[in-house]
């Protein structure tokens, strides 16, 4: 009887704790997986900024690196041609020449050459670019200015630089009544200097334009001509 009552007292006492330890248990296990919650929500912010630090690098390095390498394949200036005596053309740039010896800058590096053995010394023709008008101009009309579309098309064998065109107009006694100009933006280029552009064509590529030429009042358009200029850099 003696045992009976305390194994009694013993279930009464863990009856009555067990759904409070449960309850402690419950609590305890729901604010440990609030907790892990946050951490993954942590580790995720985390990995999302490297990401975007790794992405701001390479944009922020780009430029770099295509300077460093416009520098590595930067070709000299092929300013001479020089004829053996046996037949051969070297072309480059003289750059050091005495009374028995020609030195010369070629893509290869620097050849020495002998006077003896050079039959002729002349300067090379150097590629040029070419920009001309690719189709007809679209001339639009309008009561107080002129609007002219086309394409500019660069049919030389080197780049061309900030290519522009002009138009001039005139009334019908050959006075120049208005004239204005725009660049055309084509090929992506940068040069040695860290300047980065798209006002270049290279050459066999075509680009279109549009340039708005404002008239003064009470001015009469007769004719206009128009004028391609650009640049050769580098």
């Amino acid at each position: 009887m003696k045992y009976t009552s305390k194994i009694f007292i013993l279930i009464t006492i863990i009856l009555f704790t067990l759904p409070t330890q449960l309850k402690a248990q419950k609590t305890v296990t729901r604010k440990f997986f609030e907790v892990d919650q946050d951490i993954e929500s942590l580790r995720q912010e985390i990995a999302e900024l490297r990401k975007q630090i790794r992405e701001l690098e390479v944009k922020t390095s780009i430029p770099e690196i295509r300077k460093e390498i416009n520098k590595l394949i930067q070709m000299p200036e092929m300013t001479h041609e020089i004829m053996l005596k046996n037949g051969t053309i070297v072309k480059g740039k003289i750059i050091s020449e005495d009374l028995d010896w020609i030195i010369v800058q070629t893509h290869i590096g620097q050849l020495t050459i002998s006077k003896n053995d050079v039959k002729l010394t002349r300067k090379a023709n150097l590629p040029k670019a070419n920009c001309v008008t690719d189709g007809a101009i679209a001339d639009q009309v309008f009561e107080n200015k002129r609007v002219f579309q086309g394409k500019i098309k660069n049919t030389g064998v080197r780049r061309a630089d900030f290519p522009r065109i002009i138009f001039y107009l005139y009334d019908e006694n050959t006075n120049l009544i208005a004239a204005d100009s725009t660049f055309i933006a084509g090929d992506y280029h940068m040069y040695q200097s860290g300047v980065q552009t798209d006002a270049t064509i290279d050459p066999g590529r075509s680009f279109g334009f549009e340039c708005e030429v404002t008239i003064p009042p009470k001015k009469p358009v007769s004719y206009y001509i128009k004028e391609i200029k650009w640049d050769e850099l580098e």
